[in-house]
């Protein structure tokens, strides 16, 4: 009987039988080829593995700080040692408020000092120097503590002062069987195993003296993963590819942008909800936006808030504020660059979209972000209708996947009429994906538009949803995840 073993598999053997036949796995060389190694050699039947878990004390943030600067209780006894005694009033001037109160429940907790009042004045006595949980700390600190060797009650005010957590580590132990022990020792033959023939092993004979490793012509190849984009990039880039399919032109504006933009120009009332603290991020520095150039254009825009200038609306009937209108906040639509683009003049016709970034103060769950993104789309034409939105809004949908599609009546700031688009999901039924309508008047001729000549159908998109729904995600926040094993196995087409 003789058994054909790699170099490294003897070397291990041989490294084991040194040691006695059994050994930890991480203190005999590199922890990884050791394993794999091993895994061999217990196929094999020349060593078998035990493995165990032990829970170890770490020292959290604040306790490696206390461990280097000494616990509270500790600080106190070592001024009281100094003095023998001391007053409340010395010791609020020789430590902080919060440190000195943990010191003095802890002391009295622990028998360490005694709080004497006598006419009037606190004074504490120290009885005892041996803080017991100081063995523990440095023990700790040097190395490994296991959980289960340390007293509980100390243990448990660690724990509850929040100074130390436990870490679950795995362990393993290898161990020569009889046979492998018998191999190590010479008693059984041994050969060695190539993986693959080298020109020197042919040339010099010795290839006669190896065994060449068996193949197994079944095993799966090692899987790759290579570099690929996030699968919501990827998405954002297929949505951008259809729109520009589509005939339209991408558009960008600032992430900080100014009320009058994101708000004023789209004729919403500075007295509208969305323009409330717990609705859009204000700026604390710069506050305000320079809108210097725009003189002519803040006049119409601030006519028509206040009574409708030639627009035919009677506006809003405020004094529109021009304070409000600088103020800086973070883009909460992309809206916003339909509208810089839009007073920059665009030719007619035009196609223009954003996918981009915005911004709003919500509570992070599953259905909400704080940052998300927009798609905006615009068609500014004449002769524009609620039926041509509609074939954009079923065009864009299908290129999508999506083979039905719905609209109902809504309501919008800045589009009259409204409607709201439906796609239908196999699993989850009918969802709302987009926001739409035609530009109002009050938007349109305050920008130089010969309306109702010319119109500018827009919609809004949250784009982000239908992502969801394409990646088969629950979560929004899954849509930026950085968990490899996700991202690896991620489909690159959909």
């Amino acid at each position: 009987m003789e058994i054909a073993l790699s170099k490294g598999e003897m070397e291990l053997l041989q490294l084991l039988r040194s040691r006695g036949g059994r050994a930890e796995l991480g203190d005999i060389g590199d922890k990884s080829r050791v394993a794999a190694l091993s895994t061999l050699l217990k196929e094999k039947g020349l060593l078998k593995i035990v493995e165990r878990k032990k829970k170890v004390l770490r020292l959290t943030e604040r306790g490696m700080r206390h461990a280097k600067e000494g616990l509270p209780e500790e600080k106190i006894l070592r001024i009281l040692r100094e003095r023998g005694k001391a007053s409340l009033s010395e010791l609020s001037s020789l430590m902080e408020e919060d440190e000195l109160n943990v010191a003095l429940g802890e002391g009295r907790r622990k028998g360490l000092l005694r709080i004497e009042s006598r006419d009037g004045e606190v004074t504490v006595i120290p009885l005892s120097w041996e803080v017991p949980e100081r063995e523990i700390i440095d023990k700790i600190m040097k190395g490994e503590l296991e959980e289960e060797d340390v007293d509980q009650g100390i243990l448990k005010s660690l724990r509850r002062r929040g100074l130390v957590e436990t870490e679950e580590i795995a362990e393993a132990e290898i161990i020569l069987t009889p046979l492998g022990l018998d191999a190590a020792e010479g008693r059984i033959p041994l050969i060695e195993e190539v993986g693959k023939l080298s020109r020197d092993l042919i040339v010099s004979g010795e290839w006669k003296k190896k065994k060449l490793k068996a193949y197994d012509v079944k095993a799966s190849p090692p899987v790759v993963y290579p570099g690929k984009p996030h699968p919501y990039v990827y998405f954002l880039e297929e949505v951008r590819e259809i729109l520009i399919g589509m005939g339209f032109t991408e558009v960008k504006s600032p992430i900080v942008e100014s009320e009058f933009w994101n708000f004023d120009v789209l004729f919403q009332a500075q007295d509208h909800p969305a323009r409330e603290v717990h609705d859009s991020y204000k700026l604390a520095y710069p506050e305000a936006a320079d809108l210097s150039r725009y003189d002519e254009l803040v006049n119409r825009i601030a006519r028509t808030h206040e009574d409708g200038w030639i627009t035919g609306s009677k506006g809003w009937g405020y004094k529109w504020s021009f304070e409000i209108a600088r103020r800086l906040i973070l883009r909460s639509q992309t809206t916003a660059a339909s509208a810089r683009s839009l007073a920059n003049g665009l030719e007619v016709p035009s196609k223009i979209f954003a996918i981009d970034k915005v911004f709003r103060p919500e509570a992070p769950d599953k259905t909400h972000a704080f940052e998300f993104h927009q798609c905006e789309g615009v068609v500014l034409a004449e002769g524009m209708n609620v039926r041509n939105l509609m074939g954009f809004l079923a065009e864009f949908s299908k290129n999508l996947g999506f083979k039905e599609v719905k609209f109902k009546p809504a309501y919008f700031p800045f589009t009259e009429p409204s409607v709201e688009a439906y796609v239908k999901h196999e699993k989850l039924g009918w969802i709302e994906i987009a926001g739409s309508g035609l530009f109002r008047p009050e938007m349109l001729i305050p920008l130089g538009y010969d309306y109702p000549r010319v119109q500018a159908l827009a919609w809004g998109i949250g784009i982000g949803r239908l992502a969801m729904i394409k990646l088969g995600l629950e979560d929004i926040r899954e849509l930026h995840s950085q968990n490899l094993d996700y991202l690896r196995k991620a489909p690159l087409v959909w």
